[in-house]
């Protein structure tokens, strides 16, 4: 551990990361964004018709789902398949992932700095 000195009674510590021991100065920590120069993934920094894509997707995937599952002894009684919950969940599922790579590829491709 490097020591350093305390920024407010320049007593030397061994970390001055928390807290200084003599005068209890407590260094603030840097906030996240200066961190990481990269910034994050959120929702106030994504299209809004990429939200709604999203949104439609995993609704859909979460519908198929259900439909499938809630009707399964149903159409496991008649030696079928519901081929179109399947379908739901499946198209939902695959939508998400395109809509997720979408979301990511967007902020991969902008500067930083912005």
């Amino acid at each position: 551990m490097p020591i350093e000195k305390c920024p407010k009674c320049e007593d030397q510590v061994l970390d001055s990361k928390y807290s200084c021991p003599g005068c209890g100065y407590v260094k603030r920590d840097e906030p996240e964004q200066q961190k990481h120069p990269k910034h994050e993934i959120t929702t106030k920094n994504t299209s809004k018709h990429l939200q709604i894509q999203g949104v439609i997707a995993l609704f859909l995937l979460i519908a198929g789902l259900l439909w499938f599952y809630l009707t399964a002894d149903a159409y496991e009684a008649r030696d079928q398949l519901n081929v179109v919950a399947l379908l739901m969940f499946v198209v939902g599922f695959f939508w998400y992932a395109v809509v997720r790579f979408r979301i990511w590829h967007q902020h991969d491709d902008r500067d930083p700095r912005d």
